[in-house]
């Protein structure tokens, strides 16, 4: 008997290099992205699936790093999750993690009191500071910000008047990815923003950048573990730029 897929329902708020995404669990494949990601099981357990794995009770919060390849379980299972990658505020701390880290619970309670974008970016800035500061390419923040979706690596290298071998570099320094990669992960974004506006799959991956609405599935798969219509089509997106 074929398995029953599982929406994901619930909201999502988008800023600059952060993401607070308020949901019950849908199906979700091994992913990894360049965010970091903490998830606060809000009801239930919840299992962070993984090369170690995690299982969260309720009120319990865990810190999945980049670049930790991952999938969440139970299908159901009521979640909070906030990415925040370094395009936020510039910076790359907590980088050198490798594994699940659990928060204390003065760090899991003020994450679930979060209300607003303002007290998610505050939390966020509270948590960054537990650690030295390390400031990204101080040349790459404005421009990816702004940056055309769709700009090639080579494109992007000359706008920067570096070399692509160079701006690779500074890429998996400051992302932990190739250039290539960065610029997916930035399409990525952008597609969902467009698809929240128009529900409409190829209006969102032609707007961001894609070559067509299966490329952009495949990159939604690969960063984030679902496709957009079971990922995207029941959550609320609202945007803050």
């Amino acid at each position: 008997m074929k398995k029953t897929e599982t929406e994901w329902t619930g909201e999502i708020m988008l800023g600059v290099g952060w993401a607070l995404l308020d949901a019950q669990v849908g199906d979700n494949r091994p992913h990894r992205h360049v965010a970091h990601q903490v998830s606060l099981a809000l009801a239930g357990t919840v299992s962070v699936i993984g090369t170690a794995t995690m299982d969260l009770a309720e009120g319990a919060a865990v810190l999945v790093p980049a670049g930790f390849e991952h999938s969440l379980q139970p299908s159901g299972a009521a979640l909070r999750s906030l990415y925040v990658d370094p395009t936020f505020r510039g910076v790359r701390d907590l980088d050198r993690l490798t594994g699940l880290m659990t928060l204390t619970a003065v760090e899991s309670n003020s994450l679930a009191a979060i209300r607003s974008s303002q007290d998610a970016q505050l939390w966020i800035e509270t948590f960054l500071r537990k650690g030295a500061v390390t400031r990204i390419d101080h040349r790459l923040g404005p421009i990816l910000d702004n940056l055309d979706p769709g700009t090639s690596p080579a494109e992007l290298a000359r706008i920067l008047g570096i070399s692509t071998t160079r701006l690779r570099e500074i890429s998996v320094r400051d992302f932990g990815v190739p250039t290539t990669k960065l610029l997916q992960w930035l399409q990525v974004q952008k597609a969902i923003e467009a698809f929240d506006l128009s529900h409409n799959l190829a209006e969102a991956a032609a707007a961001g950048g894609f070559s067509d609405q299966a490329h952009f599935t495949r990159r939604l798969v690969e960063w984030f573990g679902v496709t957009p219509s079971r990922g995207l089509a029941r959550l609320k997106i609202t945007t803050f730029r």
